[in-house]
């Protein structure tokens, strides 16, 4: 039922894609002459990492090699935590939600491709920030076996700054397949866990950094790359580390 959930609300923006590219296709056949300097993608790879996600992205020619590109989405943080602390379980989500924005600049090389912008092989500078939200409860049980709970809050945040490379081909003039292949990035990763109240024989602080370590686990080596950096009194752990970016969209031109 669960999948089932996510399917149609994932299903929604896919077939509003489709109905705007049929009627830009539409509209463009008439302007078949003029140079189409702007296209308009859906990343196909955001469900990978996240969960109910999706992305879209505008990209518009600016010059003879170059191109500025903005995307935005969805996206929910994947909601199964393992919490390796002794009699301490999590609940599933009750509430959660997130976001993401960012742009980018292309560099389309001339004398490395075959063929006019925006088909070729690119690089060029990004930004972008993702942001996760979640409520769910932390149930524990104390030495006389009593079972307490609390309602846990977290709030995440990725701010990227990097570079890229990337291949994209454009099929009939109109239809583009774009797959950034390498995007590493000086990333600021922000996380922050908070309980709403306290709970008897039960180490909060440790509880927090607990949870912290369960978000970092679903990430790569983010627990490695995190080195000694520990969480605050307020529940937050911030540090500067490394990032990276990868996608492949589909899009239409127009």
């Amino acid at each position: 039922m669960k999948q089932n959930c996510k399917t149609n609300r994932l299903q929604k923006p896919v077939y509003f894609l489709f109905i705007f590219c049929m009627i830009i296709s539409m509209y463009a056949n008439a302007q078949e002459k003029n140079q189409l300097r702007n296209t308009v993608k859906i990343n196909l790879t955001t469900s990978v990492l996240y969960n109910n996600a999706v992305q879209f992205s505008f990209e518009r020619l600016t010059g003879t090699n170059q191109s500025l590109s903005v995307f935005a989405g969805y996206n929910e943080f994947p909601a199964n935590l393992s919490l390796n602390l002794d009699n301490t379980n999590l609940s599933n989500q009750n509430k959660k939600s997130g976001y993401m924005l960012g742009a980018e600049y292309r560099f389309y090389m001339l004398k490395e491709n075959k063929y006019s912008p925006p088909h070729g092989i690119y690089l060029g500078p990004y930004m972008s920030l993702y942001q996760f939200t979640g409520d769910r409860k932390l149930i524990h049980t104390d030495s006389t076996g009593m079972q307490s709970d609390a309602n846990l809050s977290t709030h995440i945040n990725f701010f990227n700054v990097g570079a890229e490379m990337g291949y994209q081909f454009v099929f009939g003039r109109r239809w583009v397949l774009d797959a950034i292949v390498f995007g590493p990035a000086l990333t600021h990763y922000d996380f922050k866990a908070k309980l709403d109240n306290n709970l008897p024989d039960f180490d909060e602080n440790e509880a927090i950094k607990k949870v912290i370590d369960a978000i970092k686990e679903k990430f790569p080596l983010l627990n490695d790359l995190s080195g000694d950096h520990s969480v605050n009194h307020s529940g937050n752990e911030a540090f500067w580390s490394f990032g990276f970016r990868y996608s492949v969209s589909v899009g239409f031109r127009f």
